[in-house]
């Protein structure tokens, strides 16, 4: 009977307790080591991946934004089938939020492991 309740004991505080949803600032951390522990085959994809979507995005928010892009971030959470599961966003301005529309729906990019974070970063230097 000890052993029984020992073992009810130990399972109760090994399952782990599900955390509320992660802020754009831990989402953005984990995006950061998910990009660094690709490898250079992985990292292209990614990159390539990335800038198809930009490029079919930019305009499509140019146009229905009616505004040019100011500095965004948006970070997605992939799951091993290639799906954005969640998204944050650093940049409130439309042109950001169409953005992020557009990653949640239409980002094509299938990680080796789940979870898998990204982040698209757009900076305007002019």
């Amino acid at each position: 009977m000890k052993y029984g309740l020992f073992l009810l004991t130990a399972l109760a505080f090994s399952i782990p307790v599900a955390a509320g949803p992660l802020t754009f600032d831990e989402a953005k951390v984990r995006a950061d080591s998910s990009e660094s522990a690709l490898s250079s085959p992985d990292i292209q994809k990614l990159v390539n991946a990335q800038g198809e979507l930009a490029s079919r995005a930019f305009p499509v928010c140019v146009q229905r934004t009616s505004s040019n892009p100011t500095d965004f971030t948006v970070v997605v959470q992939i799951d091993i089938r290639g799906s954005v599961v969640h998204s944050w966003r650093e940049g409130e301005s439309r042109f950001a939020q169409c953005f992020q529309e557009i990653m949640e729906k239409s980002f094509s990019y299938r990680p080796q492991a789940e979870p898998f974070f990204t982040a698209f970063e757009y900076t305007n230097e002019h």
